[in-house]
């Protein structure tokens, strides 16, 4: 099975509820096939975005392309575009199979198509002879593959995303995402999805479109955001960071040349001005130390999480977070004096804000 996929081009895109605006002039291009994330806080516009690209809201200004259509002023049942909701939004009183083919009903569809579209989706999403349940009788992760199900039946030129993982637990959450990822490369479909768990976000994503405050802070994939975020709060926002002072000492070729304290790095970058400058250093990038050379500092809090051991490190540049995956030390403990230890790949000047 390989669904039709449509190009989605947001031009300045704008939605003001009364006084209040909720996305100030979006512009946005979604390639066939894509999977592109809409990230960020609560408040942020990702929702109101998605929901405009629906035909649920209406943009106040700016225009919605779907493949070759203007679809601004489209009824949401005119654009070929199928939503997966946060809650399901199974019908309780309908069995699996009516469930996933309610679309196919009301779009007057032959009986053995029905059958045969149903039966066919249900195996796609790993729910094979479960036409006859009830959704009351199934798991959180099997109304999640119902929903898919019901969305994809329809074959739509792109399917959307509000949050449809939230309602499950860590592990079903991390499981499912897996699934709608390997499902999306099969199936080669657009998809624009919105989630506020940048963890989510990576795992998923061809492209990652960061929000803040109604706009669009920075577009990438999730190497680029992660590594050379354009801002502090996309830094922030995209996994842990430290914001630490450093000297820019000479850039040029695309490097670098870095004092952090007392070590001295040479680190891929933009071009930087001599001079003070913040960096971001991620916590996994940084070695700790009991003894040796580095920053030293001592450990304020200690917290082991199995796979890894994160310390609080109090430091002449404030209080830095250590991700120690090796524990080749073991666990070290609170009030231990260490020494830390900047690896070149996890460390990136921030543009000046």
């Amino acid at each position: 099975m390989r669904l039709q996929a449509a190009r989605v081009i947001l031009e300045d895109v704008t939605k003001r509820f009364g006084q209040m605006l909720a996305v100030d002039r979006v512009s946005l291009q979604i390639e066939p096939g894509e999977l592109v994330t809409l990230l960020g806080p609560s408040g942020c516009g990702k929702t109101t975005t998605l929901r405009i690209v629906a035909g649920l809201e209406t943009a106040t200004d700016g225009r919605v392309f779907i493949g070759e259509a203007d679809v601004t002023h489209l009824p949401p049942n005119a654009r070929d575009v199928t939503m997966m909701f946060q809650s399901y939004a199974l019908f309780p009183h309908l069995s699996v199979f009516e469930n996933v083919a309610y679309g196919l009903r009301v779009m007057k569809r032959p009986k053995g198509e029905i059958r045969q579209a149903v039966q066919e989706v249900l195996e796609l999403v790993g729910m094979p002879g479960m036409e006859r349940r009830s959704p009351s009788a199934l798991s959180g992760g099997q109304q999640q593959r119902v929903a898919l199900a019901r969305s994809l039946v329809l074959h739509p030129k792109v399917l959307l995303f509000d949050e449809p993982l939230s309602n499950l637990d860590a592990k079903l959450r991390k499981r499912m995402r897996e699934e709608i990822r390997l499902l999306h490369q099969r199936l080669g479909i657009t998809a624009i999805y919105v989630t506020h768990d940048q963890a989510e976000a990576l795992a998923i994503s061809d492209r990652i479109v960061v929000m803040d405050r109604g706009r669009i802070s920075q577009i990438g994939t999730p190497l680029e955001l992660y590594h050379a975020p354009a801002n502090r709060f996309v830094a922030e926002f995209i996994g842990e960071a430290n914001f630490l002072p450093a000297t820019a000492e000479s850039s040029a070729d695309g490097w670098t040349n870095l004092q952090i304290g007392p070590q001295s790095l040479r680190v891929r970058s933009r071009p930087v001005s001599p001079g003070p400058v913040t960096v971001l250093a991620r916590p996994e990038a940084i070695r700790i130390h009991v003894d040796g050379e580095g920053l030293a500092g001592t450990i304020q809090k200690v917290s082991y999480l199995g796979s890894s051991a994160d310390y609080t490190v109090e430091t002449t540049l404030g209080p830095i977070l250590v991700t120690d995956y090796a524990m080749a030390g073991g666990v070290l403990s609170a009030g231990a004096a260490v020494r830390l230890e900047f690896l070149s790949h996890g460390v990136y000047p921030l543009p000046p804000e």
